[in-house]
């Protein structure tokens, strides 16, 4: 059974998710062009991941959650690129033959977004981590076992820091999405309750 405080994680991430959403749902307005639309839907996709991870954890599946933390990141990256890529890199996302590279990418969005070196660093830390999870590797299949007893054990740190990276994955395409189509107030929402969620 998850404890206590995690599951006030769960609920406050939850809580957050769902007013973040509302944001952009309110606006009400479906974008047309190739980026535009690419950008509204990785955001889409971003949320449906994150209400599953939310679900899952609840429910102590929490292999299946890890998992899902890659293709949040993935999208994230995703989200970005749309916005300032080549169009050949767009035309490739388009036909499904684009491949995020986690050692290049995170520059590039540093750079397009004045994010400093967050996104290569993120990445560069995360990313064996994150494969490992998703594609079965030793992370995941060391954690089927507590101690000669095969059953699951993830750590509540390692529980919150899923929550929390996840919930931040969120809150970014949400940023990007009201700034790149200029919902200002809602831009400015969003900054506003992402402090009010870090400072729980």
């Amino acid at each position: 059974m998850i404890s206590e405080k995690v599951q006030k994680e769960i609920d406050s991430a939850r809580r957050f998710g769902q007013q973040l959403e509302e944001l952009v749902y309110r606006r009400g307005q479906c974008p047309t062009g190739d980026r535009d639309v690419l950008l509204i839907a990785y955001w889409a996709l971003v949320f449906d991941y994150h209400k599953a991870i939310l679900s899952l954890l609840p429910a102590e599946l929490f292999g299946a959650a890890f998992a899902l933390v890659r293709p949040v990141i993935e999208v994230t990256v995703r989200a970005h690129f749309a916005i300032f890529c080549s169009q050949e890199d767009l035309v490739n996302i388009q036909q499904d033959e684009y491949r995020v590279n986690f050692k290049t990418i995170g520059p590039q969005i540093d750079s397009a977004f004045g994010l400093g070196t967050f996104m290569k660093d993120f990445l560069t830390g995360a990313s064996k981590a994150l494969h490992s999870y998703t594609h079965g590797g030793i992370l995941q299949v060391g954690r089927r076992f507590d101690g000669s007893d095969l059953k699951p054990r993830y750590s509540e740190g390692e529980v919150i820091e899923v929550i929390h990276t996840t919930t931040s994955a969120a809150f970014m395409v949400t940023n990007i999405v009201t700034k790149h189509f200029k919902f200002e107030e809602e831009w400015k929402r969003t900054t506003e309750m992402f402090v009010e969620w870090g400072k729980h």
